[in-house]
């Protein structure tokens, strides 16, 4: 199979780059697979499970969100956070899961529902990373 680079940067360091035979995203249309010499493209990246394969390997790693760009045989994904499932704290995850569904219920006029669910979605994208790493 054809392959084609990626890079991923957070604000804190590159967090993976080589040659791969697709990934797999959600973005701000839906869900999107790249697969090398796809016309070019590029997406604003919702809070997802980013799905990496090479050969006969996959990994996976909660993305926070952020921005695609693909074009010229080269993926280039920035995201303000990104982790490798053994990274990932679940009790944390599943507690911040929590926090965003009380403030999604409540009927508090000052709670932003529109934060509160992006923080639903980082918190889903994790655990869903740690249980599709298994």
């Amino acid at each position: 199979m054809a392959k084609f680079n990626v890079k991923i940067v957070t604000p804190e360091k590159s967090f993976f780059e080589g040659d791969v035979d697709s990934i797999l995203l959600d973005t701000t249309t839906g869900r999107v697979e790249i697969l090398a010499n796809h016309i070019p493209y590029a997406a604003g990246i919702v809070p997802t499970v980013l799905k990496i394969k090479k050969d006969d390997e996959v990994k996976y790693a909660a993305l926070s969100g952020g921005l695609l760009e693909f074009k010229d045989n080269r993926a280039i994904v920035l995201s303000n956070s990104a982790e490798w499932p053994e990274e990932i704290d679940v009790e944390r995850a599943k507690k911040a899961k929590e926090r965003a569904e009380e403030r999604l219920k409540s009927g508090d006029k000052r709670v932003n529902k529109e934060r509160a669910k992006l923080a639903l979605r980082r918190a889903e994208a994790r655990l869903k990373a740690v249980e599709r790493a298994k």
